[in-house]
């Protein structure tokens, strides 16, 4: 039985089945529209769960605010930051950078945010370390 089939007609033939003396037949469809009902369920609870996420998702980039180089979250007049802003929209999670005396660091990313007199800031990004090549495991 499809989720699409789960309505009041199953209902009224387990009546009529009930009614025919079919106990185990209808028995067996009731089974079935609970299987049917409990995996909708499963689904809207897990749907809601995902529309509470994009919804909190939305409600933080609205506080976003971007200076150029770096994140702050702006909720209620309070700034909390900064936050990088490369493992922020490369991989969308929020990493807060560590202040030095001269520059911002990200510990996640290596990039640094150096700090200029004037207010401004230039971003550069850290020598690469020689990473490992790859290892393959599929051919």
């Amino acid at each position: 039985m499809s989720k699409k089939n789960l309505h009041a007609t199953n209902f009224r033939k387990v009546l009529e089945l009930f009614n025919e003396g079919r106990d185990r037949d209808a028995e067996s469809l009731l089974r079935i529209i609970q299987e049917d009902y409990l995996n909708m369920y499963e689904e809207n609870k897990e749907l809601r769960s995902q529309i509470k996420e994009v919804a909190e998702i939305l409600d933080l980039a609205e506080c976003m605010e971007f200076d150029g180089q770096k994140y702050w979250i702006d909720e209620d007049n309070e700034k909390t930051g900064p936050y990088c802003q490369v493992c922020y929209d490369r991989d969308g999670v929020l990493i807060r950078l560590q202040e030095r005396s001269k520059h911002w660091e990200c510990y996640s990313c290596q990039n640094l945010f150096v700090k200029m007199p004037t207010g401004s800031f230039i971003h550069k990004s850290r020598p690469k370390k020689k990473s490992k090549p790859l290892l393959r495991l599929f051919s």
